[in-house]
């Protein structure tokens, strides 16, 4: 039977520490970091709970035991680790990957569902319940934030596979149709069917999420089913300890066709201990004895010859002989230590002022328990770089860009190649577009000029931009740009007329993509021209235009 540790009277604390209320009640017992409270003792200070921030915004805080940790947002949706991974929106933010929105002391803020979830100690969700005296409906609870299953006192989860009906304390048993994650730190979506007149998924499946946390347990943001009588079951570990003081030493026993057996001590180590460690949240296995070192069990002997990697996530995983197949005795029962404290225990002998009659002295016991694990950081903090020196690299082709000469104030027709005839004074709507896969890149017009050639380089040059002879309606907001402009006579002389651009790419993801005097962050320029457009002499003053792009 598995027992758990209290603190005696005029003591508090978890059991395996214990504060004495009299000597610690100005905190001076705690560590920095921690805080006293009458009713647990020294607790954790959430120091991103305070008012004061210790992060410098846009860094996020999280709360670590006795300290806590800025981290930076995420400044990509593609920089997860994961597509698989789910983020919340928080406020005007988006929480990092792992973390969610979550009320605290009235407050949103982005927090870790590991240190923030609400205890779900329902015996009555095991799977091993059949009875069916009290039916709980789960539609009826009003799930708020993240839950971890607890059967006895110990981690459970949410079973992974069909349950039998009228099981679970409920009609319906609800499950997951997918495996848990096997990745800590990221939040995952999972899809919670149930079952009911002999299918598996008869009413409505709905989708909740779950984590992975360090301490190897699993928490749930829970929501309500599609209907009454459902309920959440909780799958019970297949692996406990037993005959000890302390859940996370004892005799290992494994449940297996609806019977707790031993494990035979052949071949086991502190790789299969640790497997069973990490099934009941127990942290590092201590020691891997041997010689039923915590008594002889009774039953079944399940396993034999266990050899285990020590990376799987249950005893059942490892390689063995088989459930049941085994060739040893009660004799060989294998067993785990694992304290997770060192505990100094002394007496204090009190005698009176004066002890002249040699009174007995008043005994007082007493006991100091250390933890024996610990949690350091880094004070350094390490951004990753990309590192160019030694690699390839190469220059690309500039990017492709048109050129087109329109009817209307509407940028909806163009002329066809050929020759246009066109008064003196007539518009000229102009129209640009480049042709770039990404869109973080826009257009930005730097000048256009005229000349009497069909040579961009021409030195004889009149500026239209520069000269602020055209209406620019678009520029610096996409891959096109737009800009409109009399008809002119150049130098007065009825020749050819060529009309060109000079334009740039800048990319607005790093840079303000306004078109003025190049502030912004030039990708690649790219010429333009049209062409020609030439005058004749006609009744009526007028130009006529061969239009062309290049």
């Amino acid at each position: 039977m598995v027992s758990s540790c209290v603190c005696k009277d005029g003591f508090v604390g978890d059991g395996l520490t214990c504060y004495n209320t009299k000597l610690c009640g100005d905190s001076s017992c705690c560590s920095q970091g921690y805080h006293w409270s009458p009713e647990r003792g020294c607790v954790d200070t959430d120091e991103c709970s305070l008012p004061d921030s210790p992060c410098i915004p846009p860094q996020v805080c999280q709360n670590t035991q006795g300290s806590f940790q800025c981290l930076e947002p995420s400044s990509s949706p593609r920089s997860g680790p994961s597509s698989q991974s789910v983020q919340f929106n928080c406020g005007q933010s988006v929480c990092p990957v792992g973390l969610d929105c979550i009320s605290n002391n009235g407050s949103l803020r982005c927090a870790d569902p590991c240190e923030h979830y609400t205890a779900l100690n329902d015996d009555w969700r095991s799977t091993n319940n059949t009875s069916n005296q009290i039916l709980h409906c789960d539609r009826n609870i009003n799930w708020q934030g993240w839950y971890r299953l607890f059967l006895e006192q110990t981690s459970a989860q949410i079973p992974e596979r069909c349950i039998d009906s009228n099981r679970c304390g409920t009609h319906a048993p609800l499950w997951i149709t997918e495996p848990h994650p096997t990745q800590s730190g990221q939040i995952v979506n999972r899809t919670v069917c149930n079952n009911w007149s002999g299918s598996c998924c008869y009413f409505s499946s709905h989708i909740i999420h779950v984590k992975l946390c360090y301490g190897n347990f699993y928490v749930y943001k829970l929501v309500q089913p599609s209907t009454c009588h459902l309920a959440y079951c909780a799958a019970d570990s297949p692996v406990r300890l037993v005959n000890s003081d302390n859940r996370c030493s004892g005799r290992v026993e494994i449940f297996h066709r609806g019977q707790w057996g031993t494990v035979c001590d052949d071949a086991w180590d502190l790789k299969d201990a640790n497997v069973v460690c990490r099934q009941l949240d127990c942290g590092p296995a201590r020691s891997a004895l041997q010689a039923a070192a915590f008594g002889q069990g009774s039953g079944p002997i399940w396993l034999d010859d266990v050899s285990c990697f020590g990376n799987e996530s249950s005893i059942t995983d490892c390689r063995h002989r088989g459930f049941g197949v085994h060739n040893c005795g009660h004799g060989e029962d294998a067993s785990i230590t694992n304290s997770t404290h060192a505990i100094y225990s002394n007496s204090l002998f009190i005698y009176p002022i004066n002890n002249a009659s040699f009174a007995i002295p008043v005994s007082l016991p007493f006991s100091c328990a250390y933890p024996l694990d610990t949690d350091t950081s880094l004070n350094v903090a390490i951004r990753p770089f990309l590192a160019t020196a030694g690699g390839i690299s190469g220059t690309g082709t500039k990017a492709r860009a048109s050129m087109f000469l329109f009817r209307n104030s509407n940028y909806t027709e163009t002329y066809a190649a050929g020759r246009v005839t066109l008064p003196v004074g007539s518009p000229l709507y102009v129209g640009v577009s480049v042709e770039e896969r990404d869109p973080g890149f826009v257009v930005v017009l730097e000048d256009c000029y005229a000349t009497h050639s069909s040579n961009p380089d021409d030195p004889m040059r009149h500026f239209l931009i520069q000269n602020k002879q055209v209406s620019v309606t678009e520029s610096g907001s996409s891959l096109q740009a737009r800009f409109s402009a009399l008809f002119f006579l150049l130098q007065d002389e009825y020749r050819d007329i060529f009309l060109h651009c000079s334009l740039s790419l800048c990319d607005r993801k790093s840079s303000s993509c306004v078109p003025v005097s190049h502030p912004f962050h030039f990708i690649n320029r790219i010429p333009l021209s049209i062409g020609p457009i030439v005058c004749e002499y006609g009744l009526q003053a007028g130009l006529r235009a061969d239009v062309s792009t290049q």
